[in-house]
């Protein structure tokens, strides 16, 4: 995509001519940018180091006339792309200290029939109470995927566990109380809130603290996510990033506390590597 609008403003860039602002007047406009004709959430590529030139990107509105077809870096099909329900009554349970970046999530096969308790696509699982509940095991990625392509999942009722170890819960509730994309996110209802944040990433970098930031659009929330500097390399190996531009515009779900700082910025402070997980976006070679 040649174009992109400065949200809120009549300002249409093109990319060359974007890509040649001051790094710093760059770094804050890529942050609020959209389709120019869906007003969608969009993001700036610079040019790559393999010679591609800088352009826009964005996640379209379905009937957007600039709409591009997308692929997942790192998912292979089929799984992850079918459909993907759950089960009436099921709790979702996520063990976190089993979680591993580098794992490709395909669905669960159907338990057989002689199974004790089971369901299709699900577990049984012990909880810290002692009591068996009839559970699916869910990652991250995978809730990250449901959460991303299904509104109807986002307002959900469904139960969700996470564990932060076998006996330790960490997170748990509702679907809808318990997830909350970045433009959501309020001073009075998320300050100091331990729960699962989400959104799209529209720049990444880091400060002299060795802090990674993975930004979301200012138009949409602007929260930050902070990877401290101990796990960066580790965040930057298990998914793979060469480049810090190859996180841009993907999708990122986090299970942290929220802050909000004195200006009123949203932050939410990554610790550990299993606590985070990120859809990475490349154009389709096959529209």
């Amino acid at each position: 995509m040649q174009h992109a609008r400065q949200a809120g403003e009549s300002k249409v860039w093109e990319a060359n001519e974007f890509s040649r602002l001051p790094e710093a007047e760059l770094e804050v406009k890529r942050r609020s940018l959209e389709c120019a004709e869906c007003g969608e959430f969009a993001w700036f590529r610079k040019e790559s180091r393999h010679g591609h030139p800088p352009h826009f990107c964005s996640h379209h509105a379905e009937n957007c006339g600039l709409k591009v077809q997308y692929e997942v870096v790192g998912e292979r099909a089929p799984g992850i792309h079918e459909q993907d329900q759950i089960a009436a009554g099921n709790t979702i349970v996520v063990r976190l200290d089993l979680e591993d970046a580098r794992q490709v999530d395909v669905l669960a096969a159907p338990a057989s029939n002689g199974a004790e308790g089971g369901r299709e696509g699900g577990t049984r699982f012990v909880g810290t109470a002692g009591n068996r509940l009839s559970s699916q095991h869910f990652t991250l990625r995978r809730i990250l995927y449901r959460l991303v392509q299904s509104p109807s999942f986002r307002t959900s009722r469904e139960l969700v566990s996470l564990y932060r170890n076998e006996n330790e819960v960490l997170i748990q509730g509702a679907v809808n109380d318990v997830t909350h994309e970045f433009s959501s996110l309020s001073r009075e209802v998320h300050h100091d809130k331990l729960a699962l944040y989400w959104g799209a990433v529209a720049s990444a970098g880091r400060t002299s603290d060795g802090k990674l930031w993975l930004n979301s659009s200012l138009t949409r929330g602007g929260a930050s996510i902070a990877i401290f500097d101990d796990i960066a390399k580790k965040f930057l190996d298990a998914f793979k990033v060469e480049d810090l531009e190859d996180l841009a515009g993907a999708h990122v779900l986090i299970a942290g506390r929220c802050w909000f700082s004195d200006s009123g910025k949203p932050v939410i402070r990554c610790s550990s590597v299993k606590f985070i997980v990120i859809r990475r976006y490349k154009e389709s070679l096959n529209p």
